[in-house]
C-alpha cells in the first residue's frame, strides 16, 4: 500500500513538474523580434494563398468569417507586440498574443493535438494555421488600422527598417522621453515599439546605461550609443531568435555548461554571474515587480 501511494506520489509530482515547466515556458509576453519572426513563419504559409476554409469562435470573430474565406492574404506583419494578417478585399486580421497566445501552423493534413482554446483558424490549400487563447483579437479595415486603440497609441517600431539610430536618438532627446528612467523608458510602447524585459537588460547594459539615468542626465555621445543600442540589438534578437550576444560568446557560455537562459545573454537572467566583460557580478534589480539585470561596473549611474 506504501509503495503505491509512493508511486501515485511520485507520478503526480512529474505531472505537476510538467505542468509547471509547461507554464513557466508561455508565462512570458513574446517581444517584438518574437513575433516578427512568427509572422515570418505565418506569411511563408499564407502570402499569395487563397483561405478555402475559416473558422472564427471568438466573440469579436463570429458570423464574419465571409469577410476573408475565400480572399488571398496579401502581407503578414507585425507592429511591435501585435500581429496584422492582411487580406485582398481591404481587411485585416489583428492579434495581441498577450501573455497565453500562440499561432500555429501545420500542414492540413496534420492531426490537430492542441490542448488550447481556439480562437482562429485559417486554412489554405496546404496549411492549417490557428491562433490560440489570445483575447485581443479582431478584424479591422486594412485602412483604419493607425486609428486601432492599440496601434494608435505605439511609439516608433524599432525593427522598421526606416526606424534608424538617428530616429531612435531623436526619440531620447523628445519632450516625452528626455526625463524618464531607462529602466521605464525601454518598456514603454508609446516611446518604442516591441522592446520588453530580456532586451530592457540588454539594451541598457549594451549602451553603458544605469536603468535609473534618464536622458537628460547624459552626454549626446552616451545617448547616440543608447539609441544604436536599440537598433542593433533589438535587430540581433529578431535575426537569431533571443540572442543578444555574439555567437563567440555564446558558445563559450554553452562549454562552460551554462543554461541556455545564460549563455544568451550579456545580462538578462545572468544574476550572480560574473559580467562576461568585467567580471563584476550582474545585481538583479525589480521596477514594478519586473527584474532588471544590470552590471554595476558597465553601467556606472550618472545622476
Amino acid at each position: 500500500m506504501l509503495g503505491r501511494e509512493s508511486a501515485h506520489s511520485c507520478l503526480h509530482r512529474s505531472a505537476q513538474t510538467h505542468l509547471d515547466r509547461q507554464t513557466l515556458s508561455f508565462l512570458s509576453v513574446p517581444e517584438g523580434p518574437e513575433i516578427r519572426r512568427a509572422a515570418d513563419r505565418l506569411g511563408k504559409a499564407l502570402i499569395g494563398r487563397t483561405i478555402e476554409h475559416a473558422k472564427l469562435p471568438y466573440a469579436t470573430f463570429i458570423g464574419r468569417e465571409h469577410l476573408i474565406q475565400g480572399q488571398t492574404v496579401i502581407d503578414v506583419t507585425s507592429r511591435a507586440k501585435a500581429m496584422l494578417i492582411r487580406f485582398e478585399n481591404g481587411w485585416t486580421m489583428y492579434s495581441h498574443n498577450q501573455l497565453y497566445g500562440r499561432w500555429t501552423v501545420n500542414l492540413v493534413t496534420t492531426k490537430n493535438t492542441m490542448r488550447r482554446t481556439l480562437r482562429a483558424e485559417l486554412c489554405t490549400e496546404k496549411h492549417a494555421v490557428r491562433l490560440w487563447s489570445a483575447t485581443d483579437i479582431d478584424l479591422i479595415p486594412t485602412i483604419e488600422e493607425p486609428l486601432h486603440a492599440f496601434l494608435a497609441r505605439l511609439g516608433p517600431d524599432v525593427l522598421e527598417a526606416e526606424v534608424d539610430s538617428e530616429v531612435l536618438y531623436n526619440q531620447l532627446v523628445s519632450k516625452q522621453c528626455f526625463r524618464k528612467k531607462g529602466a521605464t523608458l525601454m518598456l514603454d510602447q508609446r516611446s518604442f515599439a516591441g522592446l520588453g524585459n530580456y532586451l530592457r537588460s540588454e539594451i541598457l547594459f549594451s549602451a553603458g546605461v544605469h536603468p535609473d539615468d534618464r536622458p537628460c542626465d547624459l552626454p549626446e555621445e552616451r545617448l547616440r550609443a543608447w539609441a544604436e543600442a536599440i537598433k542593433n540589438v533589438t535587430v540581433q534578437a529578431y535575426q537569431t531568435g533571443g540572442i543578444t550576444v555574439p555567437k563567440s560568446v555564446a558558445e563559450a557560455g554553452k562549454s562552460r555548461g551554462e543554461p541556455r537562459r545564460t549563455w544568451r545573454h550579456y545580462a538578462f537572467c545572468r544574476n550572480e554571474r560574473p559580467c562576461l566583460k568585467c567580471a563584476t557580478l550582474i545585481v538583479r534589480l525589480r521596477y514594478g515587480g519586473r527584474r532588471l539585470d544590470h552590471c554595476p561596473r558597465c553601467q556606472t549611474t550618472h545622476r
